[in-house]
């Protein structure tokens, strides 16, 4: 099997060995060189060239001609980084298989995303990170000693376009075949000797491309607006402040999942709305929902930030953030994929976090470089369900007259962390690297399922109580907890604390062989802090935490300029050996058969390589392209399985984690006139099978998929004026990025269908 894996990361490389081996057009042209790329991978500015890690960067007009307008589109240029939609609307993240599937609002992410290294420390903040950017960085691997003890998995870090002190404006414009219209602009420029500002706005609205297959109406209306006012002063030459205030407010359509399996969760009647539902075709449009109750969203955040740069002395520089993020959400969501109440819920939520960090670094002329500092995080969250499944066979098989009820969870989260890391120029050529971080995190959690106040669950809770304890249940009132206390057996609300300590740390090395070669090895321990489940539960068992993973990365790469600059060759092998990995699981439940559940996996592990080029063949001509070869396995662990028996999970891949993921691009541009030129291009993203769920399930399978995004135009030399025709998924691939199941009918969330439009961009 690793044979077969190994062959399919080769037969890629070939293929693209081949089709952008043009280097003896190379030879023959004037020599072209690439542009250097200077990232903050390591909170310092360097050459991404120079640097021991994986990083793939990219900049905000790359970006916008490839149409990557989310931290979810960048799936297409980012192999190894997958997306998943949950029922909840809440984002997945997962980079080398490595990635955190929970739906709560205040569930750290395994992959971190950060805006001008300002964590969004929830995946549900990062929904409009990607406005008005200037680049991104993709680290890859555990990044836990500079940026946080949750990115296990990587770390995803937009800079923002920042204020200048010339006048600037921009507009984007795009509008396509579903109707969606798109906008964005910036005004940027001085408002006084030492301040500039710059202000940048996002907007969207209509584009209903999902159709029911029984009603026929028609989902997924973009209504979003969003703007970043940044303020950069500098009253002297040591002193720097960049304030930052950001906001949205989205009311766009959750997206609706395509029904393809019924699964009864508790056994016996199947009501025939269920058993009569039909299901979608292969067509990325084709879904069903409620046609009384649709799906519709109404989340609003805003951000206020604060970074002060001080030097105090010409070597040592000190750097203050800080950030607080406020959350709403007010929901509805459809998630069995039928028109009918087999599951419908009302999400409503508040999240909040307060980040502050001070770090002290001395100056990148030093043979040693050094950062010491510290991180403080405080965040709460208040999360509220109503779930309504009155088709469910809940309903149909332990006499309930419906179902209905509430559920929620509060969480409050303080976490401290110190941290040091230093690089060390041994000789010319050599650099050697070191980091560590101390981190501490208590999560206190309150949670139960509730009573909705008509006694139905209190009577069935009850009776559930008094026939196994033999004594009358105490009455439960109107939102009470009827959740069973696994031990008493007696409804009540679940408390507890999560109180987690660890040490993160990396070591390494650099290699300068040549002044265009680099080697590199790093070595690194990642930690995770723990979670708890937000989900309707008959039983605290279903709440029970899962524990802070760890995992120990060992990592070996090069970074070659060749053909005089013109290409560049970047390649990576790393293995990951993880303890207690964090992941969706089940459990039986005595009352309503098989629960989601959080799981620690004991054991697993993941290895791989990379490889990833960059090309300048002949003028007007770029190529690029990237491939990840994941080879993940479960090596303990018995648990749960999809259908309820208990498993030895032992060889099972991680969820989320296609073997082979490949991305291509290219640009071709062309004189039409003496002011104008045009370009036609492309992307081309390839993600292998994986699956949705532990035990590699086939009705869980994710199946392979190929997209292709073409696009053409023409713009002005002077980069003011571009006129661009775009299609997405030409091909109309019929895909899906995830396939969970809840209650009793499993959904596809699929990609969306071939797209074309049309984009006009101008800049002053």
């Amino acid at each position: 099997m690793l044979n077969m894996k190994q062959s399919k990361l080769a037969q890629a490389c070939v293929g693209v060995t081949a089709l952008f081996g043009l280097s003896q057009i190379a030879a023959a042209q004037q020599p072209l060189r690439l542009d250097e790329i200077v990232v903050t991978a390591q909170k310092r500015s360097e050459s991404i060239n120079d640097i021991g890690l994986t990083v793939q960067a990219m900049s905000g007009d790359e970006l916008s001609a490839q149409g990557i307008n989310s931290v979810k589109d960048l799936v297409k240029v980012v192999p190894g980084l997958s997306y998943a939609n949950s029922y909840y609307n809440t984002p997945v993240y997962t980079l080398r298989g490595v990635g955190f599937y929970e739906n709560s609002l205040a569930a750290y992410p395994a992959v971190s995303v950060y805006v001008d290294e300002i964590p969004l420390v929830f995946p549900v903040f990062s929904s409009q990170a990607a406005i008005d950017v200037e680049r991104v960085e993709v680290l890859k691997g555990p990044q836990g000693t500079l940026f946080g003890q949750n990115a296990t998995g990587g770390t995803i870090n937009y800079i923002a376009a920042k204020p200048t002190d010339e006048f600037a404006l921009g507009t984007d414009l795009s509008v396509n075949e579903y109707g969606q219209v798109d906008g964005s602009g910036f005004v940027n420029g001085p408002l006084s000797d030492t301040l500039n500002a710059r202000l940048a706005v996002k907007a969207a609205q209509g584009g209903e491309w999902q159709k029911s297959i029984t009603h026929g109406g028609e989902l997924g209306d973009q209504d979003l607006f969003a703007a970043r006012l940044l303020l950069d002063w500098t009253p002297t030459d040591r002193l720097n402040v960049i304030f930052n205030l950001n906001g949205s407010v989205d009311k766009s359509d959750p997206q609706a999942g395509q029904y393809f399996n019924l699964l009864p969760q508790v056994p016996g009647a199947i009501n025939p709305g269920l058993t009569n539902a039909p299901k979608p075709g292969k067509d990325n449009r084709e879904a069903d929902w409620s046609e009384a109750n649709p799906p519709r969203g109404d989340d609003s955040q805003y951000q206020t930030a604060l970074r002060v740069t001080y030097d105090l002395n010409d070597d040592v520089t000190m750097t203050s953030i800080t950030s607080y993020i406020d959350f709403e959400r007010d929901q509805y969501n459809d998630g069995d994929g039928v028109n009918g109440d087999s599951l419908e819920f009302r999400m409503q939520g508040e999240l909040s976090s307060f980040v502050q960090e001070l770090r002290f670094a001395n100056s990148d002329d030093n043979e040693l470089r050094w950062i010491v500092g510290g991180n403080y995080e405080e965040s709460s969250s208040e999360e509220f369900a109503n779930q309504y499944a009155g088709l469910s066979t809940v309903v149909s098989n332990l006499g309930f007259p419906e179902h209905t009820n509430d559920m929620f969870l509060d969480t409050d989260i303080t976490s401290y962390a110190v941290f040091a890391n230093g690089d060390w120029d041994a000789t010319d050529r050599l650099t050697l690297k070191a980091g560590v971080r101390y981190t501490e995190t208590e999560r206190e959690a309150k949670t139960c399922t509730l009573d909705t106040g008509n006694g139905f669950l209190f009577g069935f809770f009850g009776g559930v109580s008094q026939a196994v304890t033999g004594s009358p249940t105490p009455p439960v009132f109107n939102d009470d907890c009827i959740t069973l206390d696994p031990v008493t057996f007696q409804p009540g609300l679940f408390e507890d604390t999560l109180d987690e300590d660890n040490v993160s740390w990396r070591i390494g090395a650099d290699y300068s062989l040549t002044e265009d070669v680099l080697l590199y090895a790093n070595v690194a321990k990642g930690y995770k802090a723990g979670s708890y489940l937000f989900t309707n539960a008959s039983s605290a068992e279903q709440f029970e935490p899962v524990v802070q993973e760890s995992v120990i990365s060992y990592e070996a790469g090069f970074k070659a300029s060749v053909l005089d600059g013109g290409m560049q060759l970047n390649g990576a092998v790393f293995y990951y050996d993880y303890k207690n990995k964090q992941m969706r699981g089940k459990l039986n439940d005595a009352v309503f058969g098989v629960l989601d559940a959080l799981v620690n996996v004991p054991e697993s592990e993941i290895q791989g390589a990379e490889l990833s080029m960059a090309y300048l063949p002949i003028e007007n001509l770029t190529l690029s392209m990237a491939a990840t070869y994941v080879d993940s396995e479960i090596t303990e662990y018995t648990g749960v399985a999809f259908n309820g028996g208990i498993e030895d999970f032992t060889g099972s891949s991680i969820p989320f984690s296609p073997d082979l993921s490949f991305s291509a691009a290219a640009e071709y541009s062309f004189e039409v006139s003496q002011n104008w030129e045009g370009f036609v291009g492309g992307n081309l993203n390839y993600n292998d099978d994986t699956y949705a769920v532990i035990g590699d399930v086939e009705d869980a399978l994710i199946e392979s998929y190929t997209v292709l995004d073409l696009r053409f135009g023409v713009r002005s030399y002077d980069e003011r004026y571009a006129v661009t025709v775009f299609g997405q998924n030409v091909t109309d691939e019929w895909y899906y990025v995830n396939a969970p199941v809840l209650y009793d009918t499993q959904v596809r969330y699929t990609g969306r269908p071939v797209t074309w439009g049309l984009r006009f961009s101008y800049r002053m």
